[in-house]
């Protein structure tokens, strides 16, 4: 009997010594993990001294962004040469109208205003806008007679008025592709041009 409680105490003490083993193999697993994920852990007072491990390309980060500056652009940009010119401002002249006379795009106008450090509310007639040079000059010989835009108009009332009915806008539309880029987008004080309804009716 004395010999059934020795063999029964030295197992239960086996037992116990191989529990807290465990419990100290897995805290010092726990200590292991909490060490190694402390590496990650920044005071939110420390904020530039985290790092990025993903390296940013920047040949992919200007690509990124001349593909954005492209979708706003149209797709055949001017091409400079270079060279500066002058434009003699007209009378009743914005930068937007410059912009299509000289590039053939009217979005241009802000370079105009940049390069001259003015805005279309400055100009004077006979005052002098420099310009950088497109490779090729901007020529338009449109078809048709000539409408000049006023505020309020659309393509559908200008239809409405030329053609009897708001329909044919498209006519109009397609006749002055180089002037307007977006059909529902149209300015007071540009001229387009509208091919009549006889000429129409003649091809």
């Amino acid at each position: 009997m004395k010999l059934f409680k020795i063999l029964l105490l030295g197992l239960l003490l086996a037992i116990t010594s191989c529990s807290s083993k465990k419990t100290e193999d897995a805290d010092s697993d726990t200590s292991e993990v909490a060490q190694e994920d402390s590496d990650f852990i920044v005071d939110a007072d420390d904020e530039d001294l985290i790092i990025d491990e993903t390296e940013i390309d920047e040949d992919e980060m200007m690509a990124k962004a001349e593909e954005s500056i492209d979708e706003a652009v149209d797709s055949s940009p001017v091409i400079m040469s270079g060279k500066m010119g002058e434009y003699s401002v007209k009378r009743g002249e914005t930068l937007m109208m410059i912009a299509f006379q000289i590039y053939g795009d009217y979005r241009k106008w802000k370079d105009l205003a940049e390069l001259n450090g003015v805005d279309s509310t400055q100009l004077r007639t006979g005052m002098t806008i420099r310009y950088n040079m497109p490779e090729s000059a901007f020529v338009w010989n449109p078809d048709g007679l000539p409408y000049l835009i006023k505020m309020g108009d659309t393509l559908g009332t200008i239809s409405e008025d030329k053609y009897g009915t708001a329909g044919k806008w498209r006519k109009i539309y397609n006749n002055n592709r180089p002037l307007i880029k977006d059909p529902n987008l149209i300015f007071a004080g540009f001229t387009l041009y509208y091919i009549p309804e006889r000429e129409l009716a003649s091809e």
